[in-house]
């Protein structure tokens, strides 16, 4: 079975996969860059390179990715760019595209981190739980300003939308019904372009749909690594 690793997304940590880790026996969640120790890369290219050297350390050889957000944009580039690496992909929320909307900027500038509440709620399904919340707060409380806002800068220049075709891993792409921030569509779009590819819904989840209904995405993994296998 080919190693794990978990790449989380914008202003989170390692703890928003504490329920794969745990369910995934050998299986690693990386903390990016100035999440919240060292300094945060400035853009997809940048963190995916740190993220092939990451491998390489491990020695993990040919690899899963499975990518949050902006995880997800890290995994697209690194299949891309290190295909040598590369066992297969998981895509949870996320998209070839990831154009942050101008508010988000702006609640950055001018409202952190009264925010933070708002970041938590876009993140997560009406029907998400207090500690869950609370969960994601701690995430952003954590990671600060400056390393969020680099984040959803290096999302709003990602953009992979005409090198799909050429991507040939695996893929499961994974998306909440509820996802706010990388609505269902863009999932269907990666699945639509990505040839060896298939796509979970999870019904009642938001953004972070492995947080938020850990059961449902694991099975999903589960099932995608058997294929794999």
């Amino acid at each position: 079975m080919p190693q794990v690793l978990y790449i989380h997304g914008s202003g989170y940590t390692q703890d928003s996969f504490a329920q794969q880790v745990a369910a995934f026996a050998g299986s690693d969640a990386v903390s990016l860059p100035g999440h919240p120790g060292g300094e945060a890369l400035e853009s997809v290219e940048e963190i995916t390179s740190w993220f092939a050297r990451y491998v390489d350390w491990k020695h993990a050889g040919r690899a899963v990715a499975v990518g949050n957000s902006l995880g997800g944009a890290v995994a697209l580039r690194w299949a891309l760019d290190f295909p040598e690496q590369v066992a297969g992909l998981v895509l949870i929320g996320t998209g070839a595209r990831l154009r942050v909307s101008p508010k988000i900027f702006e609640m950055l500038d001018e409202r952190w981190p009264a925010c933070i509440a708002t970041l938590a709620d876009l993140a997560l399904s009406p029907g998400a739980s207090a500690a869950l919340h609370a969960r994601v707060r701690d995430w952003h409380e954590l990671v600060g300003l400056e390393s969020t806002l680099r984040d959803y800068t290096a999302c709003d220049k990602f953009d992979v939308m005409q090198e799909l075709g050429t991507l040939r891993a695996p893929t499961l792409i994974i998306v909440g019904s509820e996802d706010q921030l990388t609505p269902p569509k863009y999932s269907a779009y990666l699945h639509d372009r990505i040839v060896e590819s298939t796509l979970a819904v999870i019904e009642g989840a938001g953004h972070v749909a492995m947080a938020e209904h850990p059961a449902e995405v694991n099975a999903a993994i589960g099932k995608f690594l058997g294929s794999l296998a």
